[in-house]
């Protein structure tokens, strides 16, 4: 297949580069950063640019089987998910509906729930926007779905839409995952909501469930739910003060006593009950197995923040 990724220089875009280029499929990415040593290892061609850009995404996106839009900028002004994040998106739809794509994959967030009311969490869940953690974020993704879907039924769009919670890979990354880190390293107490926690997905289940929506035609106009295993803050935290030796103690708060940072007091079970039916898509390893990749990759999240705290 001929895929192009946009985005593909953050760490989900580093994995299905790797993933794709070493299954034979020909591989272009686009992303605003340029192309790094990692990345030259694979014969892909590499295009550092902006979806902005609304010519070059259409010469790039010419001859193209499949698109992968992993592009987002995270920011928090309205005029740069609006004036950019929506209008990049809007490019590559546009390019893709006139080229005649075979599958456009578009990864979403499990944010755009806005906040988990009903358990577990399913794609007919509400979407709460207003109540989001980061309303303008949730606002937006949302607004690239329904376009999604508008591209799809308007024109033809075979597009496929993926929530997720956290991907992790060989590494994990988060502002709040590596404050608990630090104060772990710092002998200082870990403070937790009971049961508050989250749907992780590894970087090899999202790319698996990926590669069944572009086989199925049937997952086209479809929103799907993936993940790989449950975890709570609870389990997260003795984790990290086990990996760093550490003596803090781990401190369990009421969710209605919780002062710390909203993100550490919900509750993210994503179901992928639907995915499992239309796509057979099911984790490619046993709970203990992804646990135990969960906890390689926080422990290297662990030695880079040592590395960062020792300079």
């Amino acid at each position: 297949m001929r895929v192009l990724i946009a985005g593909g220089a953050g760490e989900i875009g580093k994995y299905l580069i790797k993933d794709f280029s070493n299954h034979g499929h020909e591989v272009a990415v686009l992303d605003p950063a340029p192309e790094t040593d990692e990345m030259e290892k694979f014969p892909i061609v590499y295009f550092q640019g902006s979806l902005i850009d609304g010519a070059l995404v259409r010469r790039i996106v010419q001859e193209k089987e499949v698109i992968i839009n992993l592009a987002w900028s995270f920011a928090d002004e309205p005029q740069v998910i609006f004036g950019e994040d929506i209008q990049g998106h809007i490019n590559l739809l546009e390019a893709a509906s006139q080229s005649g794509v075979k599958s456009f994959i578009y990864t979403s967030t499990a944010t755009v729930y806005g906040r988990a009311v009903l358990h577990p969490v399913t794609e007919t869940h509400p979407c709460l926007i207003g109540d989001a953690r980061k309303p303008l974020y949730a606002l937006g993704k949302y607004t690239a779905e329904e376009l999604c879907r508008y591209y799809h039924k308007e024109r033809g769009l075979p597009v496929t839409i993926f929530r997720f919670w956290w991907a992790f890979g060989e590494n994990i990354g988060g502002r709040h995952l590596r404050d608990l880190v630090k104060k772990s390293l710092r002998r200082q107490p870990l403070e937790m909501v009971r049961g508050a926690g989250g749907t992780f997905v590894t970087m090899s289940d999202l790319g698996s469930a990926m590669i069944s929506a572009i086989t199925k035609p049937s997952s086209s106009g479809q929103a799907y739910n993936v993940g790989s295993l449950f975890l709570t803050w609870e389990e997260i935290g003795n984790m990290i003060i086990n990996l760093t030796q550490s003596t803090s103690p781990l401190q369990l708060v009421p969710s209605n006593q919780w002062q710390g940072p909203a993100f550490l007091n919900e509750v993210w079970d994503l179901s992928w009950e639907k995915a499992e039916k239309d796509l057979g898509f099911k984790p490619d390893h046993s709970k203990d197995e992804i646990q135990s990749q969960f906890v390689k990759a926080l422990q290297n999240c662990i030695n880079q923040v040592k590395g960062e705290t020792s300079n």
